[in-house]
């Protein structure tokens, strides 16, 4: 193995498929950072997460090849700690956790997205952040849903074209919150938050709520009464599952395809939280944020 990579995505030990840890688009960052500031300052009632999760690139830096040379991530990740907590912003380190878990499944080897497992420990290192009680946590088994996995960085690569994995999801053990999924602009509801239809499909990590959408409101049964909006990229459609039972709705807005007013809309749905959700190669190239957090 040397240091070359394929589209950007590096063979690395073990069978896995890394992808290049993105340069910071500093523009864009500046206009993200400038509007997430802003908008913390418009809502100071609301109470604020952040939780950028680290690549496979930088988590599991020992398995590139050799002389593999990528962008520094906990550099871009320390300077936007510290820009969102100074904007009253708590910051979740989901590096700390993975860090610690870097030798389990916590990244497919062949997709760019982290596992149920991953999303999984970076729940429960955000649980105390968003106010979830120990002792409301709920117990999750895992029960895998497909053996014939082959991901994006595969396909873009043309490296292990013939490698399966496992997608598994983590179902409560008891006290299985209802939802319903609504996911607005295609006027579709479903009662669940997978989409087995989507294994059939070669891109089945779209399993988890049904792929990307501009707009999905998740209704439960949970009895609390806060209302969580989330603001996202694909990491967070395999975390959302796990927050069902501590929120009465959680709204999904992925700037990439959203241009409602997001103003009206936390109004309207008596937004309580707003939780940042991304993955870094995705957060600090970003050129959507800002315009929707821009004031009308």
């Amino acid at each position: 193995m040397g240091k070359k990579d394929s589209n950007g995505v590096f063979k690395g030990a073990d069978g896995y498929l890394l992808e290049e840890i993105s340069v910071l688009d500093e523009a864009s960052y500046k206009e993200n950072m400038d509007a997430v500031t802003a908008f913390a300052a418009r809502y100071p009632d609301l109470k604020m997460y952040m939780l950028i999760a680290p690549n496979a690139a930088n988590i599991l830096k020992e398995k590139l090849p050799a002389f593999a040379a990528t962008e520094d991530q906990n550099a871009q990740l320390k300077r936007t700690e510290e820009i969102v907590s100074a904007a009253g912003i708590q910051w979740i380190d989901a590096a700390k956790t993975l860090n610690q878990h870097k030798n389990e499944e916590i990244y497919y080897r062949t997709d760019h997205h982290w596992t149920i497992k991953g999303a999984y420990y970076a729940f429960q290192e955000a649980a105390g952040a968003l106010g979830i009680l120990q002792e409301e946590m709920t117990a999750f088994v895992p029960h895998t849903v497909t053996e014939e996995f082959n991901g994006t960085l595969s396909a873009t690569s043309g490296y292990e074209r013939s490698r399966r994995e496992n997608i598994d999801i983590y179902l409560p053990e008891k006290n299985d919150t209802e939802v319903v999924v609504n996911y607005v602009e295609e006027k579709e509801k479903s009662a669940s938050m997978y989409s087995s239809e989507k294994l059939e499909e070669k891109d089945k990590y779209g399993m988890f709520l049904n792929g990307n959408h501009a707009l999905v409101d998740i209704k439960t049964t949970s009895e609390k009464n806060r209302r969580l909006l989330i603001l996202k990229d694909s990491y967070a459609n395999c975390f959302v599952p796990f927050l069902t039972p501590y929120y009465r709705e959680i709204v999904l807005v992925d700037p990439r395809y959203y241009y409602g007013d997001l103003d009206d809309l936390i109004e309207e749905d008596r937004i309580t939280d707003v939780l940042f959700l991304y993955n870094g190669n995705t957060f600090f190239t970003d050129n959507n944020l800002s315009g929707v957090l821009a004031s009308e």
